[in-house]
């Protein structure tokens, strides 16, 4: 699936071009999409297929996966998704150091009784961040009308939401 993500000025905007041709639109609002970016970083390397981006693919639209009742309906493999992209970004701004991610990850696996096992190892999280940083120092580097352009290779079957 291809992602862009356009910087619009003030507001910025997620472009999901599935496979079939189809497309998943959404405003970002103002902010750096940090989060979005962290996402599609934590999924490919961790080749999950049920996260942000995989339910993309499936067929969710953006607005869906922030409903509270949607997400209660999602696979666990979406919590983990959601879980290690908000340590990524803890990592990345310095409120935890690579030695303490997996602990963080799994702290909160503890809180969201989820029970999945991640192969995480101090040279992939170091690799998770490095290409974080990457991507977000292309971003920064955009202009307004400009975007930043990535690759998701989504495998799972497309059921409808």
């Amino acid at each position: 699936m291809k992602i862009r993500i356009a910087n619009k000025g003030h507001r910025n905007q997620l472009i999901c071009e599935k496979k079939d041709g189809a497309f998943e639109i959404a405003d970002l609002g103002p902010t750096l999409p940090f989060h979005d970016i962290a996402h599609f970083i934590v999924e490919r390397h961790l080749k999950l297929q049920n996260g942000f981006f995989g339910n993309i693919y499936n067929g969710y639209s953006v607005k869906q996966l922030s409903d509270k009742e949607v997400i209660k309906t999602l696979s666990a493999e979406s919590t983990v998704a959601e879980i290690t992209t908000r340590a990524l970004q803890a990592l990345a701004s310095g409120a935890c150091t690579a030695e303490q991610f997996t602990g963080l990850v799994k702290e909160e696996f503890e809180i969201y009784s989820v029970d999945f096992s991640l192969d995480l190892d101090e040279n992939k999280i170091n690799k998770m961040l490095s290409d974080f940083k990457s991507i977000l120092f292309q971003w920064e580097q955009l202009r307004e009308g400009e975007a930043l352009e990535l690759e998701f290779e989504a495998t799972s079957p497309r059921p409808s939401p």
